[in-house]
């Protein structure tokens, strides 16, 4: 059996580039984004060489890209159609959560709804601006506050992130689109999971998305017959036809972003770098991540402006193959 990065690969689009920012996100699903550059470059990397940065400005310029909160307590690039539905099904623990930090603020309901309705009247602003916005209304200056009512507005389809302010983005109010699909919410968002993620097991999604087991259960019941399996993890119908058509290119040389999902999509990362190269990628397990190098369907180094860090000694070759990938990495202005 190929590599499993490998076909990762292939599936999360790194070899077969979709047309647009919104094909591609509509095909795989949301992709972590909380930080800003990293998820543009994770983006670009997936578009035609040339355009991709450019091209994913002008998506979330146009609105047809948002940020927000749909899952697991982090922010996601999403297609603006995507945003309600895949919230509306995802984010119930998160609002419980929510509700429980505002209480423990000594904040009510109504004066939660005053912010949001305050920001409503005054939309299309800055983090920064926003909370300045908040603080003239007798709200809470820090920016833990902001933070949390930001949150809280993206978890309740108020508001999303969208067209880019210089290196920021503003904050603007959400538009749902109803979902209307043939499957279920749940079977949709499972099948575009292993559509653009697959190889990928059920626990996989589960965590990804924080949907309970049961929910996760039925929805692969819907789809099981649109899938194919390999020893024990599913993915899109052919993908290993794919991979074998690519082989050459699957096994070079890729410099991801930090936060890329082909290192943040699934549970358990030990399934595909070691312990100790990924205390390296992740130090402390602490949700900060560096930018990493894969070659031959294998994760070989960390990488910054400030040069290569690699597992291991590597060749010649290597350092070459190494840094026309770090040369060739989309630029974000």
């Amino acid at each position: 059996m190929r590599s499993l990065v490998e076909a990762r690969l292939v599936a999360q689009r790194l070899l077969t580039p979709a047309d647009t920012p919104v094909d591609l996100l509509e095909a795989m699903g949301p992709m972590q984004g909380q930080d800003l550059t990293g998820v543009t470059a994770s983006l670009a990397l997936r578009l035609p060489s040339g355009t991709g940065v450019a091209d994913v400005r002008n998506a979330f310029t146009a609105g047809d890209l948002v940020r927000g909160y749909p899952m697991r307590s982090t922010v996601f690039a999403m297609s603006a159609r995507d945003v309600g539905w895949i919230t509306e099904l995802c984010a119930g623990q998160q609002r419980r959560e929510s509700a429980r930090r505002w209480e423990k603020d000594g904040l009510t309901r109504s004066e939660v709804t005053r912010a949001h309705d305050v920001f409503l009247n005054s939309p299309g602003l800055t983090r920064k601006a926003l909370g300045e916005l908040w603080a003239r209304h007798g709200f809470p200056a820090d920016t833990g506050f902001r933070y949390l009512m930001i949150r809280d507005m993206m978890l309740h389809g108020t508001a999303v992130y969208g067209p880019f302010a210089g290196n920021d983005q503003l904050i603007v109010p959400a538009t749902p689109v109803p979902f209307t699909g043939d499957r279920s919410p749940a079977a949709e968002l499972l099948l575009r999971y292993l559509t653009g993620h697959g190889p990928a097991d059920l626990r996989d999604f589960a965590w990804w998305t924080k949907l309970p087991q049961r929910t996760v259960t039925e929805a692969f019941a819907e789809i099981a017959d649109e899938v194919e399996t390999t020893d024990g993890r599913h993915h899109r119908p052919g993908l290993y036809e794919e991979v074998a058509a690519v082989e050459r290119r699957a096994h070079g040389t890729f410099a991801l972003p930090a936060f890329d999902e082909i290192v943040l999509g699934y549970r358990d990362r030990l399934s595909f770098m070691s312990s100790i190269h990924h205390e390296q990628v992740a130090p402390g397990n602490r949700g900060v991540f560096r930018r990493t190098v894969v070659r031959g369907g294998k994760f070989i180094a960390t990488w910054s402006s400030a040069g290569v860090k690699p597992f291991r000694p590597v060749s010649a070759t290597a350092e070459r193959d190494i840094s026309r990938a770090v040369r060739n990495y989309p630029r974000v202005p």
